[in-house]
């Protein structure tokens, strides 16, 4: 079977079965925000799977604490049919389209009553009462959910079940225990005993699929600590991040341009475990903590914010592309912006970083920002406009300057002398071969960004 693995050749990437590279092209495809029935949220997600997949798109994430594939809709212990058979549903739609899942199995933080830093409308709902005790449940908190031995058994119950289901289903790549665990309402050493105990039952349970804990976001230096653990987790298969431009961010980097802000944390991954692949699995723009989408969203009909996320990591060191949430009327399926991931997997599609044995560079070059890939025979670059961000683009209005009359020194890039160059522009499609003139190359014209493909 073509179960997705941790590379054999190169641990910061992923395989296939038969040892080819495999390069994740993901997105949130969490949950319907706006749809009440199961068959309205089937149809939703054969639209989104396909137009996908149609461009590119091979991975997804999907969260399984929602209406739609609540396992437990009423009652703790009672497993629903209907709900299985649409996960079904919904690994069956995966296949068709040779796109790969990883699923969550839990999201929320508490079981009680409580208040959402998240209010608007589409807001993913934190709170799940099944639990409870005054619901037939064992639980009255999630400490007592996550400690009690009525809890822990219950939750294996669970992942015995998906075993048995899911277990030798390559179309499921993944599953992680929790979304942002570090946010329910239990101390820090409940949940991450609960975490170091559930991720053996997950490898027990599923021994051909890889198994993941999350964290909140990464926008505070008191994270740095978090992350770290979580980078080194035994049995947390490859390192991944949440992190979102958000205004009131503590850190600095998360209020600043899009591109930079997602190779911080990819660097950060990567230096926490150089010995496992770094994922950028949630990013996006958010107002003030989290309380509700970003408002630029509303300008970003180009999806200059997306372009950055997702080019941004891979570029970085990261096994694959960024990978966004608000990806449904919110911004992305609002502005019909699929085809970047069609321009990402164009732009990256002759270069395979395990082949080529490649490092992750970063330069300043006048106004620009290289982004550089290095491998033994071909060295990939994203160039990025510095004077173009979501700032000036978005917040002013300022279009995005022509760039006309570029020379590139090729001396200012590691990995010797070039004999061919090959240049693709993202926000137009068009792949151009260039001409080499000694130490320099005059690049065509573009706006905001372009991707050149050297050749040694």
């Amino acid at each position: 079977m073509d179960w997705i693995r941790i590379s054999r050749k190169n641990p910061h990437y992923f395989e296939h079965a038969n040892g080819d590279t495999f390069i994740p092209v993901g997105v949130n495809l969490c949950f319907q925000r706006f749809l009440q029935t199961d068959e309205a949220c089937l149809a939703a997600y054969c639209r989104q799977i396909a137009t996908f997949a149609r461009n590119g798109g091979n991975f997804i994430r999907v969260w399984m604490g929602v209406p739609f594939l609540q396992l437990e809709p009423e009652r703790s212990g009672v497993f629903s049919e209907r709900k299985l058979a649409n996960l079904h549903a919904l690994v069956d739609l995966a296949k068709a389209n040779n796109v790969r899942i990883k699923f969550t199995l839990e999201h929320f933080r508490r079981l009680g009553g409580g208040s959402d830093g998240e209010l608007f409308p589409g807001a993913a709902n934190f709170e799940n009462p099944v639990y409870r005790k005054d619901n037939g449940g064992f639980a009255d908190s999630v400490p007592e959910f996550m400690t009690s031995e009525a809890g822990r058994k219950h939750f294996i119950r669970k992942l015995e079940l998906l075993s048995r289901h899911f277990s030798e289903e390559p179309a499921v790549m993944a599953w992680e225990l929790w979304n942002e665990i570090n946010t329910v309402s239990a101390p820090r050493s409940v949940w991450q005993e609960w975490s170091q105990l559930m991720l053996k039952e997950l490898h027990r349970c599923f021994p051909h699929q890889l198994c993941l804990q999350s964290l909140g976001s990464f926008d505070s230096p008191r994270h740095l600590e978090r992350y770290r653990w979580l980078c080194t987790l035994d049995g947390c298969d490859y390192s991944q991040a949440h992190r979102y431009l958000d205004p009131g961010a503590e850190l600095d980097i998360c209020r600043g341009p899009m591109d930079l802000l997602c190779r911080d944390v990819i660097e950060e991954l990567r230096r926490s475990n150089p010995a496992r692949p770094a994922i950028l699995a949630e990013t996006g723009a958010v107002e003030s903590r989290h309380s509700r989408p970003s408002r630029l969203y509303d300008a970003d009909t180009h999806g200059t914010l997306l372009h950055d996320g997702l080019f941004a990591p891979f570029f970085s060191g990261s096994a694959g592309c960024g990978q966004f949430w608000h990806w449904d009327q919110l911004y992305l399926e609002r502005h019909n912006l699929w085809f970047h991931f069609h321009r990402f997997v164009k732009a990256t599609a002759e270069f395979d970083p395990v082949r080529e044995e490649a490092t992750p560079f970063f330069r300043t070059a006048g106004c620009f920002r290289l982004y550089g890939l290095q491998g033994k025979f071909h060295t990939l670059l994203w160039l990025r406009d510095a004077k173009n961000s979501w700032e000036s683009e978005l917040a002013q209005g300022r279009a995005p300057e022509l760039q006309k009359g570029v020379n590139l020194d090729l001396r200012s890039l590691p990995g010797g002398a070039f004999r061919q160059a090959r240049c693709f522009l993202p926000w137009t499609g068009d792949t151009i071969p260039m001409e080499l003139h000694g130490t320099g190359m005059e690049l065509p014209e573009f706006s905001r960004s372009m991707v050149l493909l050297l050749m040694r």
